[in-house]
């Protein structure tokens, strides 16, 4: 008989509970299982028991840390010397709150994991480490990726709670040969890739700015002669070539469409922004509903949106006739808890901001879509979080011009998710497709959307990925 519902003993202090089924929960969804919990004795047959050291023997048992009840009751980081690397098939896993040693213990009776995985995933699914850190995250102080344990420990390439899922479901296959994992997508796709288009500029080439690029390209002549002629002659080319300043966009969508697939788009709706092409929305704002009538249209909103409330309605009801959904802050630069608590005030949906401006990665420790912590009412926000993995701009800063080492990077992304049947979800300016700045990275984008049609992901906007996994 196939195992769909499992039921779930904790043993947790009651400060810990909520944060013991908020993770478990997350694992469950991930997995294709409904999971029931109990705190107390029971008739029913319990499948997992997580908590404090017990003589009963339960067919799978995870070990809890009670300390990581009090370290959670204070604003502190986990101290890096305290963090354990083990090797899990072909990566060193970090685990938190844990024992040092081997990872599982299996007997004939039962299987135990033996680092506490609930804690570690919370640290991490929460962003602790940015609630915990030294210097407030405000719109004018971003946090610094530096500073991070994925930094530090070298494990931004892969989402550790994701590999703590995976043990879980390992220990669930060895105890109960009948539990049978569900496609995790639909149509028995492999993996998953949400796209989405930030619009920064909806007329990159105005006037002024040609006059300004130009007087830069000329100084440069003395050293990079024909390398500046060719870009002054190619932008008064492409100047002539893209009048319409939503051509560019309308050749994207169109190509995306010859994919059967469309994309999620994210509008700036502010209209006070220091460079005056981004103020664009009340200027185009007939061309913008045309061209993006039948599309998944979201706020790409301000800094000062996301971290205080008062600030959000002016941007976000301007989008009220797209029925947006969405939101994504701009340079990925929030306060988690600020930034949950105002779009859950707004009736927000879904976000899709959980990722690094520096570095691609994965900034929450996850690549599947979750629901993020609100740690002062102990209790998960009502905003599904569709976390960003790789961005056009995180890639530019992380190496600069340098199309070929960001492609390799993004190659290795790929290819981690197609194994471990997990999500990407891509985000690309649109003025990233211009030929002349920006050459070969237009390119980068659409040799993403092959990869995924070729080995079969499952590729959808944003909103359809919302309304998947709300449905799982």
């Amino acid at each position: 008989m196939e195992l769909k519902y499992i039921h779930i003993l904790l043993n947790v202090e009651d400060n810990f509970l909520p944060k013991a089924k908020y993770v478990l929960n997350t694992f469950c969804r991930i997995l294709g299982l409904k999971p029931k919990f109990f705190t107390g004795m029971t008739p029913e047959t319990i499948h997992i028991y997580y908590g404090t050291r017990v003589e009963e023997k339960y067919p799978i048992h995870i070990y809890y840390n009670e300390d990581a009840t009090e370290f959670f009751s204070k604003k502190k980081l986990y101290p890096h010397e305290d963090v354990n690397l083990v090797k899990y098939r072909d990566e060193y896993i970090p685990f938190l709150f844990s024992k040092k040693g081997e990872i599982f213990n299996i007997t004939s009776h039962s299987v135990k994991i033996r680092k506490d995985i609930v804690s570690s995933a919370f640290y991490f699914l929460s962003c602790w480490q940015e609630y915990a850190a030294d210097k407030e995250i405000s719109p004018s102080s971003p946090y610094n990726y530096h500073s991070s344990l994925q930094h530090h420990f070298g494990f931004v390439h892969f989402p550790p709670v994701d590999r703590y899922c995976e043990m879980l479901e390992d220990v669930i296959k060895n105890a109960f040969p009948e539990y049978m994992r569900s496609n995790i997508w639909p149509q028995g796709k492999k993996f998953a890739v949400s796209i989405s288009h930030n619009i920064e500029y909806w007329n990159f080439w105005t006037d002024e700015h040609i006059r300004a690029m130009i007087k830069r390209k000329i100084r440069l002549f003395r050293k990079k002669t024909i390398k500046a002629l060719y870009k002054v002659i190619a932008h008064k080319i492409n100047q002539k070539i893209y009048h319409d300043p939503s051509l560019l966009i309308k050749k994207i969508i169109k190509k995306e469409r010859s994919f059967k697939t469309a994309s999620s788009i994210f509008l700036l709706a502010k209209t006070d922004f220091p460079d005056n092409r981004r103020n664009y929305f009340d200027k185009y704002q007939d061309q913008i509903i045309k061209l993006f009538k039948d599309s998944s249209v979201n706020l790409q909103g301000s800094k000062e949106a996301g971290y205080q409330y008062k600030f959000f309605p002016p941007e976000w009801d301007k989008l009220k006739g797209f029925s947006a959904n969405g939101f994504r802050i701009r340079y990925l630069n929030f306060n988690y808890q600020n930034l949950f608590k105002v779009l859950e005030k707004g009736e927000v949906k879904f976000d899709s901001s959980m990722g690094y401006d520096e570095h691609i990665g994965y900034r929450a420790g996850i690549s599947f879509p979750f629901f993020p912590f609100n740690i002062e009412e102990n209790r998960p926000f009502n905003v599904l979080e569709i976390p960003v993995i790789i961005m056009d701009r995180s890639l530019l800063n992380q190496y600069g011009g340098n199309i070929r080492k960001a492609k390799k990077h993004v190659e290795m992304i790929f290819k981690k998710s197609r194994k471990h049947k997990s999500h990407i979800s891509i985000s690309w300016h649109t003025h990233i497709f211009d030929k002349v700045d920006f050459p070969g990275w237009g390119t980068l984008y659409w040799m993403v959307i092959k990869y995924t049609k070729y080995y079969g992901g499952w590729l959808c906007s944003l909103d359809k990925m919302y309304n998947y996994w709300k449905g799982k």
